[in-house]
């Protein structure tokens, strides 16, 4: 038995069936859901939309700044939209896709949702499947408290599963102490968030800081960053570490494993 972690497998779940076994717990930390992968643009959206349309859409949305890009946001995952049905019909089978994996398993899991997940479609997927909990707050396993906060601070785009800095902060307060803090997104670090593929940074948490500094965790365990500057290290007694990309790199971190 272990506990084991992995982070953004965006659609990919071959390979978990031979890397976790019934025995063991899977804790999930979020984009589970191919919406867009930036590296080819491919995914739902660029499917549902076609991949030229997308690119231009995407392109005029970041030229036009903050507010326009919400817009695209609306105009993309509104009810009213004419590719709404189509995008909810591709989400709910990856979905579905993703819990059948795990129930087929036969592990405990637990999943949290990433700045590319649509909470309340993965809450419906899940709800009712064996073994399988959406997590929030706090969990023991195996003797362990383990914190889980969901979501992401808000990108331009301001997706569902996003919000303010000072919300997911409050979040992490209403927590409180635990021995393990489980979250999507990194510690705002220049190491820790910077992607070194796409040449910048994404989006952490300043409020993952003033946790780490406050309560001190044994480990934090994260994904989001795809290829960070660095996987991991030592921020004040924490080992923060990034659990990886699953989607291209099928791999599974056990917990306890801090040989990064």
């Amino acid at each position: 038995m272990a506990i084991k972690l992995i982070a953004d497998p965006h659609g990919r779940f071959d390979g978990l069936r031979e890397a976790v076994g019934s025995s063991d717990v899977l804790l999930v930390l979020g984009d589970i859901l191919d919406l867009v992968d930036w590296s080819d643009v491919s995914g739902i959206l660029p499917e549902v939309l076609g991949r030229e349309a997308f690119i231009a859409k995407v392109r005029e949305a970041l030229a036009g700044g903050p507010e326009a890009a919400a817009a695209l946001k609306e105009e993309i995952m509104s009810p009213q939209g004419s590719k709404f049905s189509l995008l909810q019909e591709r989400v709910w089978e990856q979905y579905n896709q993703f819990a059948e994996v795990l129930e087929s398993i036969g592990c405990s899991a637990y999943v949290i949702y990433g700045n590319g997940d649509l909470p309340e479609v993965l809450k419906d997927a899940l709800r009712g499947r064996e073994g399988i909990v959406m997590a929030e707050g706090r969990v023991e396993i195996e003797g362990l408290t383990f914190g889980f906060v969901s979501g992401a601070v808000f990108s331009p785009f301001k997706m569902p599963a996003e919000m303010g800095e000072e919300e997911f902060s409050r979040k992490l307060e209403e927590l409180g102490p635990v021995d393990v803090l489980c979250t999507h997104v990194p510690p705002q670090v220049d190491d820790f968030v910077h992607d070194v593929v796409a040449g910048r940074p994404v989006i952490g948490s300043s409020g993952i800081l003033t946790y780490l500094k406050q309560h001190a965790p044994g480990h934090h365990y994260h994904g989001h960053v795809h290829q960070p500057r660095r996987r991991g290290g030592m921020l004040g007694k924490t080992k923060v570490i990034n659990v990886g990309y699953f989607k291209r790199q099928g791999y599974v971190h056990v917990h306890g494993n801090d040989g990064i």
